[in-house]
C-alpha cells in the first residue's frame, strides 16, 4: 500500500511539476500572445494614453515654427470635461501648466509626469535624461557614486594606468546613428537616461584594447558596486560600458514612467527577436524578450493603438472643439489640441500646420 501512495505521490508531484513549468512557460512568452483589443473599453485615459500614439515615431515637432500651448480635454457621455494647458519657456526650457479662467473650479493637475509627455509632442530635448529628470536624478546620482568609487577602486589596483570617461549621456539622435552603423542593436540605450558609461583604461596615453582589462575593471570590480558589463552582453558585446540596470526590463521594472519611451520601438523589438529566432541565434536576443515581457505588464489592460485601421478621420464634432478652446486662449495657428473621446475611444490630435489625426484607441490584452 505505501507504494502505491508513493507511486500517486511522485505521479502527482511529477505532474505539478509539468503544471507549474507550462506556467512559466506562459509568462515568459504571454508578450508574444498580446494582442490590442478594439471591444474593450476604458472607464478613463491617462495621459499617456491620449499622447503615446503621436509621440516618438512622429515628426510633427520638427515642424513647429513657435513655442506652442498644448491644451488637453476628454470628453465622456457627451460632456466635455474642463480644459488643461501647458506651454514651456522655449522648445528646451521645462514645461509649466497654466491657469485657465476655469482652473479656479477644478482641483485636478497636470503631474510632473503629465507635463513632460505632454511637452514630448513639442520639446527639442535631445537627451531623453532632461525629460525625466524629476525621476532619474537620484538614480543618476547613485549611479555616478558607484562610477567613480569603482574607477578609484580600479586605480589603486593599477596605478599605472589611467581612465577617462568617454561617452556618459547620451543623446537620441547619436543613439539612432549607432544602430544606424552598427554600433548598437537597441534604439534606446541606458546612456540617454545617464544611467550608463563607456570608460577607456590608458597607458601612456594610449587606449588599452584587451578584454581582459575591462574584464577586471568593469567586469569584476563594477560587480563589487552592483553595475553591469557590457563584456557579459549576450546580443552585442560592449568591453568598455558599464550601466546601472541589469538591462531595459530591469530599467523599466524600477522606473515604469520610461515605458513611454520604449512602447514606440515594441514592433521593432518584436521583429528582432523574430529574426534572431529564425537564424538560430534566440540566445542572443534574451534580454530584449525579458524587455517585451516588462512591457506587456506594464501596458496590459491599458490603452493600445491597432496595427491596422486605427487611424480614423477627425469628426466634425472634434475639430468644433477648437472653437470652444479659442474661448480660453488656444491660437489655431501656434497651438496644439489633443482630445480623448471616451465615448468612441479614440484619442486626436489637432496641430498649427493643420495636421488633423485621430486613432482609435483598443485595450491591450
Amino acid at each position: 500500500m505505501s507504494k502505491v501512495v508513493f507511486c500517486i505521490g511522485s505521479i502527482a508531484l511529477v505532474l505539478l511539476s509539468i503544471a507549474c513549468g507550462a506556467v512559466d512557460e506562459l509568462k515568459e512568452s504571454s508578450w508574444e500572445k498580446e494582442r490590442c483589443d478594439t471591444i474593450q473599453r476604458l472607464e478613463s485615459f491617462s495621459v499617456l494614453d491620449l499622447v503615446l500614439p503621436f509621440s516618438q515615431a512622429d515628426t510633427l515637432k520638427e515642424t513647429l515654427t513657435s513655442v506652442p500651448q498644448i491644451y488637453v480635454t476628454t470628453i465622456k457621455n457627451g460632456q466635455i470635461q474642463p480644459w488643461k494647458a501647458l506651454t514651456a519657456p522655449s522648445f528646451h526650457g521645462k514645461p509649466y501648466e497654466l491657469k485657465l479662467p476655469q482652473s479656479s473650479f477644478t482641483v485636478d493637475t497636470l503631474s510632473t509626469l503629465d507635463l513632460s509627455y505632454l511637452w514630448s509632442l513639442a520639446d527639442r530635448y535631445d537627451y531623453p535624461y532632461l525629460r525625466y529628470e524629476s525621476i532619474l536624478k537620484s538614480v543618476r546620482d547613485s549611479f555616478l557614486v558607484k562610477r567613480e568609487a569603482m574607477m578609484q577602486a580600479y586605480l589603486r589596483q593599477f596605478p599605472q594606468y589611467q581612465l577617462r570617461v568617454q561617452s556618459d549621456l547620451r543623446g537620441s539622435g547619436k543613439q539612432k546613428r549607432h544602430l544606424t552603423m552598427g554600433k548598437s542593436v537597441s534604439p534606446l540605450s541606458q546612456h540617454q537616461f545617464g544611467l550608463a558609461s563607456d570608460i577607456a583604461i590608458l597607458s601612456r596615453g594610449r587606449q588599452l584594447q584587451n578584454i581582459n582589462h575591462y574584464k577586471t575593471f568593469l567586469g569584476q570590480i563594477g560587480r563589487e558596486y552592483s553595475l553591469t558589463w557590457g563584456g557579459n552582453f549576450l546580443g552585442f558585446v560592449d568591453p568598455n560600458h558599464i550601466q546601472f540596470f541589469a538591462n531595459s526590463a530591469e530599467l523599466l521594472t524600477n522606473i515604469p514612467p520610461l515605458r513611454f519611451e520604449y512602447e514606440a520601438y515594441g514592433r521593432y523589438f518584436k521583429n528582432r527577436v523574430q529574426a534572431m529566432t529564425a537564424v538560430g541565434k534566440a540566445a542572443k536576443v534574451e534580454d530584449t524578450k525579458a524587455l517585451l515581457a516588462a512591457l506587456h505588464q506594464l501596458h496590459k489592460g491599458q490603452a493600445c493603438v491597432c496595427d491596422t485601421l486605427a487611424e480614423r478621420p477627425t469628426s466634425l464634432f472634434i475639430r468644433n472643439l477648437a472653437l470652444e478652446a479659442a474661448k480660453i486662449g488656444y491660437q489655431s495657428g501656434r497651438d496644439i489640441l489633443i482630445i480623448g473621446d471616451l465615448d468612441q475611444h479614440t484619442t486626436s490630435l489637432i496641430h498649427p500646420t493643420g495636421v488633423q489625426k485621430t486613432f482609435r484607441l483598443g485595450v491591450w490584452q
